[in-house]
């Protein structure tokens, strides 16, 4: 099963998401996390890095993992701390869990966003959800 790392960078009550390219053939349009697939031989750690650096020139600097959410692929969430501000090509911006929702996603984004709504409102927000 293919494997993706995403991060979860937060911003006060805000979380980072960027827009696919809408002509990019795999998810055309959606916002999502940044992150992306896990390489042979690399930790979905490792991944996550490596993306972080290619697609939003950030410096990872702490990591937490959070439960992986199964479905066509395993997204492995990492909550975050980084090095700079995202720098990317793409459109981009912080969001609320509630304004996420209205935005076309992937559907284990749409998962991991309920994850972070229930999480900012019942347990201190960098709490993994229960299992």
């Amino acid at each position: 099963m293919k494997q993706v790392a995403v991060a979860l960078l937060r911003h006060g009550d805000r979380w980072f998401l960027q827009r696919r390219d809408p002509g990019n053939p795999v998810l055309p349009g959606c916002w999502e996390f940044p992150g992306g697939k896990v390489e042979e031989g690399e930790s979905a750690a490792e991944a996550l890095g490596r993306e972080l650096r290619e697609e939003v020139d950030l410096g990872l600097t702490h990591l937490s993992a959070w439960p992986a959410l199964v479905g066509e692929v395993q997204l492995n969430p990492f909550l975050i701390d980084a090095e700079g501000e995202p720098r990317t090509e793409l459109a981009w911006g912080w969001f609320t869990p509630a304004e996420m929702l209205r935005l076309p996603l992937p559907p284990l984004n749409l998962a991991l966003i309920r994850q972070l709504a229930e999480s900012h409102e019942g347990r201190a927000v960098g709490s993994p959800p229960p299992i």
